[in-house]
């Protein structure tokens, strides 16, 4: 490379090459060096027009496919067209910028949809055009090495470096895509043409340039790959250049087809590199990612705009869901709320007079329980409880069988103390939580509440529409549902990933297998909801028990507190156990959402994600089953106690064959709600977890 040639091939000349030439300008007088952004410090893996194609999908999305891609895209050729023009015609550049054409395009959509939600806001819809262009930009660039080391080498020898580009989106998207690729601080000065309204290609941006920096024209250098604004016009200014060529990825953009986002195994192929080798059940990120696309998926098709996540799993899910959004339109363009609720701290409000009320919802899945439990599933504390039947003379502790049709239970019911607390706490907690829900300020009255939840039979989603009286809609979104109750058509409830009551979805018995995994795997940082009271009510409550205050909420009647139970033991196992694995899930979910856009929004088929549960559950690692076996929690409704997965003791040999025996007559025993792998440890036979996975495996992928 000599002064002359001013040219620079990618995998010809040598970074060496590069930096002894430009070391040489610097002696002679180079002050300052420019680089040109796209197709010089970046590249992108896809023909690069496409980019404006992949943002046209995310607005048909946002515009609830009101209008599809294809169209949008042509509305935004003849719009940039004519911008182009009319900026030309008045003296100014041959280019137009996002910021104004949005508000062009905003005005041609009203006449084309007229006033839908998403464009009753120019501000809004100007923030996620922008949001939205930018996060297809982070999707699709990828760092060029060569010329990103040589910039290093330059700041490392202290030269002044300054980035000029031409482009529509301004300066503070423009810095979202330079810590992208991790060269944020590389620049003394960042020149973008939509933040002037000055161009490269008229060389204007570059008299702005020499005029801010007090520097002349010959004592700076530009380098870039366009012939015109890069090399021609910056020569034109008096400015030395260089010419970037790269042939590998010109003839990659020659080559490159749309289909080539979507084929199959492409996608497939992005996917699995988004994956780490190792880690414990590892495959984990693959379904909640799958879950997390689907769930935003229903809410944008049943037009959702506000959405609650349910505490506890609801904590990590609504980090993943905002992450999505995040990630695939720059913005969140439904409103994500963390509302903290639990059975135990829901249950009392939901319930009806003490004269109306006949505890079936309780008793239908809890019969044989003591006083104590089914007080403390009313949320009254244990010292309160207690006394109230030593006060009664009944027994606190002892677990009779069917408590509901019991004489010591129609004697608490009788009991005017009982009464008293009972409907004073019942019409508090009731007022309360509903204080709490309406400082979401959203109208779930006229919209309905659309709740996120792990799931299985949704019994928190009921007593929340028990409290509203059945008067608001509520539709419930879970990982997966099974025997739901008190399904309706205002209480709806639907798993995504499996469900009992949609044949449609295939692989229910993979996903169903360790429902457990999913529990422990979405624990929260905070203890469990435990209550909803204004600050002389929690004042006045017994001193012994575990709640912390973890939200204060103003609300129409004042402050409001939400409790949560403080559970040391329960922090710890967060912290130690269930937290890294979270990061790596999160980790993982956000290269995962970049691959779903650059593949045109689209993601592997239904069995890939499925294989991928299946290796976890059928196929764990001697180190997994050990792992979940160190694993517990509390019951915190209905029974009061921990439960682990721990196996007790060794068995002998004649018992470990009996269990055998009896396992091969009565395969059922595996199908008892507890992971299989945990069922043969507990009976002694750890090693036919291998060939019990295996028909299992076998028997879902045929």
């Amino acid at each position: 490379m000599d002064d002359s040639s001013y040219s620079w091939v990618i995998g010809k000349n040598s970074l060496a090459q590069i930096c002894r030439f430009l070391q040489q300008q610097a002696d002679k007088g180079i002050r300052v060096f420019c680089f040109d952004y796209f197709d010089t410090l970046i590249v992108r893996d896809i023909e690069p027009e496409y980019s404006k194609q992949l943002a046209a999908g995310l607005h048909s999305r946002f515009l609830h496919q009101a209008i599809a891609p294809e169209q949008l895209y042509a509305i935004r050729q003849e719009l940039e067209k004519k911008l182009c023009e009319q900026s030309a015609a008045a003296g100014g550049e041959l280019e137009f910028y996002l910021e104004p054409f949005s508000r062009d395009y905003h005005e041609l959509l009203l006449a084309e949809l007229g006033q839908i939600a998403p464009l009753r806001d120019l501000e809004y819809f100007t923030r996620f055009v922008l949001a939205a262009e930018t996060a297809v930009e982070l999707a699709v660039q990828r760092p060029l090495s060569q010329t990103v080391e040589v910039l290093a080498w330059l700041r490392e020898q202290g030269m002044t470096t300054v980035l000029i580009s031409d482009f529509y989106l301004p300066g503070f998207c423009f810095s979202k895509m330079l810590t992208n690729i991790g060269i944020q601080d590389q620049f003394d000065h960042v020149y973008i043409s939509a933040d002037h309204g000055l161009a490269k290609g008229s060389g204007r941006l570059y008299e702005k340039v020499c005029r801010d920096l007090d520097c002349l024209p010959e004592q700076m250098l530009m380098i870039g790959d366009n012939l015109h604004s890069d090399v021609n016009m910056a020569r034109e200014q008096g400015m030395q250049s260089i010419h970037l060529q790269n042939p590998v990825q010109k003839s990659f953009y020659q080559q490159w087809q749309p289909a080539d986002l979507t084929v199959p195994e492409r996608v497939k192929q992005r996917f699995s590199d988004c994956l780490h080798s190792t880690g414990m059940f590892k495959e984990i990120s693959t379904s909640l990612w799958s879950f997390t696309w689907m769930l935003f998926q229903e809410l944008q098709q049943n037009k959702v705009t506000d959405v609650f996540f349910f505490s506890k799993e609801g904590e990590f899910l609504k980090r993943l869901f905002d992450r999505l959004q995040k990630d695939l339109f720059g913005c969140r363009i439904i409103t994500c709320h963390y509302i903290l609720v639990s059975r135990k701290a829901t249950f009392l409000a939901s319930l009806r007079p003490l004269a109306e009320e006949d505890f079936i919802r309780f008793f239908a899945h809890y019969r044989d329980v003591a006083l104590r439990d089914f007080l403390l599933s009313l949320n009254i504390e244990e010292s309160l409880a207690l006394s109230l039947c030593e006060e009664l003379g009944l027994d606190f502790n002892t677990r009779h069988s069917d408590l509901q049709n019991r004489i010591e239970f129609q004697q608490l019911l009788a009991s005017d103390s009982f009464r008293e607390l009972y409907e004073t706490r019942r019409r508090e907690q009731r007022h309360n939580f509903i204080a709490y829900l309406d400082s979401f300020a959203v109208d779930y009255s006229r919209d309905g509440l659309s709740i996120v939840d792990v799931g299985w039979k949704g019994s928190i989603q009921d007593n929340v529409y028990h409290i509203l009286q059945g008067s608001v809609a509520v539709q419930g979104y879970f990982v997966g549902s099974l025997i739901a109750t008190e399904a309706r058509e205002n209480n709806r409830k639907q798993g995504l990933l499996f469900d009992d009551t949609r044949p449609e979805l295939p692989y229910f018995n993979v996903y169903n297998n360790n429902r457990s995994l999913f529990e422990m795997i979405l624990g929260a940082s905070h203890g469990s909801a435990d209550g909803y009271f204004i600050p002389q009510q929690y004042e006045a409550l017994p001193d012994d028990h575990q709640r912390e205050i973890q939200q204060r909420i103003k609300s129409k009647d004042g402050e409001l507190l939400v409790a949560t139970l403080d559970l040391p033991k329960e922090r710890l196992l967060f912290e130690e156990k269930i937290k890294p694995i979270q990061q790596q899930i999160y980790d993982e979910a956000k290269k995962m959402n970049r691959a779903c856009l650059a593949s045109g929004c689209t993601s592997p088929d239904h069995e890939w994600f499925a294989r991928h549960h299946a290796r976890m559950v059928f196929k764990p690692t001697r180190a997994e089953v050990e792992f979940f076996e160190r694993l517990y929690h509390l019951e915190n409704f209905g029974i009061f106690e921990y439960t682990d997965f721990r196996t007790e003791g060794e068995l002998s040999f004649s018992q470990c064959w009996k269990n055998f025996r009896m396992m091969r007559k009565d395969p059922s025993i595996l199908e008892m709600g507890t992971w299989p792998p945990i069922i043969l440890r507990r009976l002694g036979l750890d090693w036919y977890r291998h060939i019990n996975g295996y028909r299992r495996f076998k028997r879902e992928f045929k």
